[in-house]
Formats: C-alpha cells, structure tokens, sequence
C-alpha cells in the first residue's frame, strides 16, 4: 500500500470510528481525526503563533480530512485554504463543510509541485507534514515564494533517529530545519515542545491498548495498529520537537 492508498484508506474508517473519535479525545483534547502529534494545546499555540484576523489568506498543508483546518478558520475568522494529496481526505472535508464559512475550501494538491503565484497567501501552516516532502528546501524556496513579504511559515516538526543519540537535547537551532534557515538567512522563532512530546507518545500507546477490544468490535484493527505501530516501532524518548515560525523579509 503507498502513502496515498493509505491515507485514502485511514481517513475512511477513521472518521467513522467511535474508537478512534475516543482515542483523539483521550491522547489530543478534541476529537478533531488527528494523525499527528499535535494536541490541541500545540493547535492553540500555533493559533497563537500565526496571529490571523479576518483578512488573513492561510494555506494549511497536508490537512487531510480538515477538522484541524475548519477549527483554525473558526478560531480566527481567516480565509483558510486546506490542501492534501488525499482525494477521500479532500472529498470527505468538501462534503462536511459544504454549508459551513464561505472562507475555508480544500483542494487536492501535493506538496512538492505547490501550483500558486507569488504573495498568494498571508502565511502557510504545515502541522507535521513536511516529512511527506522529497526535497525540503526545494519546498521550502517554493513556500517563501507564494507568501507575501512579511508573511510567515509555520511548521510542526520532530527529528529523532530512533536510536541512542542526542536527538532530544537538540535545541531550535542545532535541528536540521533550524540548521537549512540559518544557511539560507531566513529568519525564524521556534517553541520547543520536546518534553511534551515524550508524554504524547506515552498517553497514546497507553490509551491505545486500552481500546483495543473497541477497535476489534468495530471491526477496525487497521487502525489500532497504525495508531500503536507509530508509539512502539522507534524509540520516541528520542525525538525532538518544535513549532518554527519562519519570517519572510
């Protein structure tokens, strides 16, 4: 199964799940069909972050099924674009929201080939997303070019090798994003959500097994192995994580 069948595939039993819907609001705060790390603290934190008002223009990458996206467009009464590579995800979010602000849409897209003009959005979200990208600072240049000057870039983002090493002592700066940044003289914040992330990972496995026999009833252990699978395959101890904020000048 490539990544494409997969996601087609998770979004479709997971939006239905009664498990999976306890799971996001054991391990998340909210059941919003999270496949993430980012709980909704972190989403307030990135709402935050980004500072929109009513006429900001925001593209949020790799949006899935889109209840992250429409909770962000109702939080900040922006103008919110969500974009996937997941035509189940894209149509599932379209059908959901079609009676909803006229200020959020989703289109299927893919990260790599962005196909919009320069200064077309205020600013672009990507919430653990980026890692589904071929070439990063390809994307990266791609990114900077259709945000406008002054907008910003934000992007959820673990490192982590899975194997004893100093991953998780890394700061903003010393991580291979904070790193390409530095290089390329773009300027950037970043918060550091490493020790939170460590509790992520424990909550969700415990949680995780907790459910199982729901998942089984349902008929759905797809998805209890995915969402255990990703806690217990790597070490998670060893991951860093950080929210950067990148500046256009």
């Amino acid at each position: 199964m490539d990544v494409i069948d997969f996601y087609n595939n998770f979004y479709l039993k997971a939006e239905s799940s009664k498990a999976h819907a306890a799971l996001c609001e054991k391990v998340y705060g909210r059941d919003l069909c999270q496949h993430g790390m980012a709980d909704m603290f972190q989403i307030e934190q990135l709402i935050k972050t980004m500072n929109l008002n009513c006429n900001s223009r925001l593209l949020d990458l790799g949006c899935g099924i889109g209840f992250i996206t429409e909770y962000i467009q109702a939080e900040t009464d922006s103008i919110v674009t969500g974009l996937d590579f997941s035509i189940t995800a894209i149509e599932k979010a379209k059908e959901r929201t079609a009676n909803k602000s006229s200020k959020l849409s989703f289109v299927i897209g893919d990260m790599n080939n962005l196909q919009y003009q320069k200064n077309t959005f205020d600013a672009i979200s990507s919430i653990d997303t980026h890692y589904f990208v071929k070439d990063f600072e390809k994307f990266l240049d791609k990114a900077m070019e259709i945000i406008v000057p002054g907008g910003q870039i934000c992007i959820f983002s673990d490192q982590g090798s899975g194997i004893p090493r100093d991953d998780s002592q890394l700061q903003p700066e010393e991580s291979k994003i904070g790193l390409l940044l530095q290089r390329k003289g773009i300027l950037f914040k970043a918060i550091n959500f490493t020790v939170r992330n460590k509790e992520h990972w424990r909550l969700k496995a415990k949680v995780v097994k907790e459910l199982e026999e729901e998942f089984r009833i349902e008929d759905n252990l797809f998805l209890y192995n995915n969402r255990l699978d990703e806690c217990i395959k790597m070490n998670r101890d060893l991951d860093c994580r950080f929210l950067f904020q990148l500046i256009k000048k």
